[in-house]
């Protein structure tokens, strides 16, 4: 393969030649409705181009926001490092933005390329425009974002702090998991815990917001059995797969304002703590928003 070029690129001037290159991939070998490939977000997004010599064979862009999309590769030109090339320009730029962290939907063909350039899982899969999607996330910076702050004890032993968290809460608890990750919600001293919190009260209320039911239903895990018992105090509920995509990282908040979160199930480790007035409000505001998309874990009946 002959110098690959990598270049920034802008909609006004370069519109005919980016679109192309997505409806060959996106629409035409991917049957994505075309009122979908194109969108509001392209006149004021920062684009990229690939080019072999003077043919143009890739392109890519990233929202203000940091969230990266629309990476379209031609097929003879796949699997020759093109999209590498493409995704470490668009992270050069990012750093040089200062952004915290960049983000993306990957069709789950592509999760492993995007692991190899450090992506990593963050929340459920969803579909877009017919095709499954996984949420991904690139930490550019290790400092923790305002209001937040990394515990070393917390991340040595996220049960610990979990548990810590809800001893000190007075009427409410809300959980936001994927599954009720048994490493921080199944151990017999967390049961015991909110158990005691469901009685401190009477109005008592602890909510619990899932995205997947089948983990659950596959180990019985105590806190459904829980639930089961006393679900006018401990509701379990699940989030519609329409609106998971919107949630960001996982997370405990009390009404005292203390706040754990973590991005993903398998990492725990990169717990966070706040006991910020502000961003804890924030996230029960956030909590509730959700909450109102949640049905009743319909392949738990069995067990609930």
């Amino acid at each position: 393969m002959t110098t690959l070029t990598i270049a920034k690129a802008d909609w006004a001037n370069h519109a005919g030649l980016l679109s192309e290159i997505r409806h060959r991939v996106f629409v035409e070998e991917q049957n994505v409705p075309e009122a979908l490939e194109l969108d509001e977000f392209d006149s004021d997004a920062s684009h990229w181009i690939a080019r072999i010599e003077d043919k143009v064979i890739a392109t890519a862009r990233m929202l203000d926001n940091g969230v990266i999309g629309r990476m379209a590769v031609l097929k003879p030109y796949r699997g020759k490092g093109v999209g590498t090339a493409l995704i470490n320009a668009i992270i050069k730029e990012a750093k040089a933005r200062s952004y915290p962290a960049v983000e993306l939907g990957a069709q789950t063909h592509a999760i492993a390329f995007y692991e190899t350039v450090g992506f990593r899982i963050k929340g459920p899969r969803f579909i877009d425009a017919g095709i499954a999607h996984q949420h991904m996330h690139l930490q550019l910076t290790s400092d923790p974002p305002p209001g937040f702050s990394i515990d070393s004890a917390l991340r040595a032993n996220p049960a610990q702090g979990v548990l810590e968290l809800c001893k000190n809460g007075r009427w409410e608890l809300r959980i936001f998991s994927h599954s009720l990750e048994p490493l921080l919600f199944s151990s017999e001293n967390f049961i015991r815990c909110i158990y005691e919190f469901a009685h401190r009260h009477q109005e008592s209320k602890v909510f619990l917001m899932i995205c997947e039911e089948r983990p659950l239903r596959e180990t019985h895990h105590p806190l459904v059995e829980l639930s089961r018992q006393y679900r006018h105090i401990l509701q379990l509920r699940t989030l519609s797969i329409d609106y998971t995509v919107n949630a960001d990282d996982f997370f405990i908040v009390s009404d005292e304002d203390h706040l754990i979160t973590y991005p993903h199930q398998s990492e725990i480790d990169q717990m966070l703590r706040s006991d910020d007035e502000a961003t804890a409000r924030k996230y029960r505001m956030k909590f509730d928003q959700l909450w109102r998309h949640t049905k009743d874990p319909s392949s738990l009946k069995p067990f609930y």
